[in-house]
């Protein structure tokens, strides 16, 4: 039965988890990120949360940009990965062999295997509890049309999206997956 309570306690998961590079100077970074979300449009915005303590945060926090990618879900093993060590002590990119290049606006890694990006230049970094809420301009969005239908949904024919269940759990979102349609005529 549910009940209240004093005690803090999060329910954001099952979720999508981006993964949010960076790149100051020579050092580049990637990490995942469960705590994001687009804000706005015309100009597109997004947010991202993280630690001040976390090696990208320093990096986003210095170049004033970052980038953000959606990984397919046979790549959830690079998400787990880079959620759970430090690019303070190890460049991802080479120890998970992480392909990516260059952006274009934005001095971020775009990753090859993301089937949608955005490079965003960041406008205002707020501190909420033990976290930084980032926001940043989207200036370029890269998509892979062929993976996404007519309507804008992605294609689950061709695409199978991770999702994040919390402890290392994924589950993922496939054509095989149940449909429930709620449309009021």
């Amino acid at each position: 039965m549910r009940k209240p309570t004093s005690s803090p306690g999060w329910h954001t998961y099952p979720s999508m988890v981006a993964m949010v590079t960076s790149t100051h100077k020579d050092q580049s970074n990637i990490m995942a990120a469960g705590w994001h979300t687009y804000i706005g449009q015309d100009p597109g915005f997004y947010g991202i949360s993280l630690r001040k303590e976390t090696h990208s945060f320093n990096l986003v926090k210095e170049s004033e940009g970052f980038g953000v990618n959606f990984l397919p879900a046979q790549r959830s093993e690079w998400i787990q990965a880079a959620g759970t060590t430090s690019g303070s002590t190890m460049d991802k990119f080479k120890t998970l062999h992480i392909p990516y290049e260059p952006g274009e606006k934005v001095n971020v890694p775009i990753l090859l295997d993301a089937y949608f990006a955005y490079e965003c230049k960041v406008v205002d970094i707020t501190t909420y509890g033990d976290h930084e809420w980032i926001v940043g301009e989207v200036l370029l969005t890269y998509k892979d049309d062929s993976l996404f239908l007519q309507n804008g949904l992605p294609d689950l024919t061709k695409l199978q999206l991770p999702t994040y269940m919390g402890r290392s759990e994924y589950r993922i979102i496939s054509d095989t997956t149940d449909v429930n349609i709620h449309r009021l005529e």
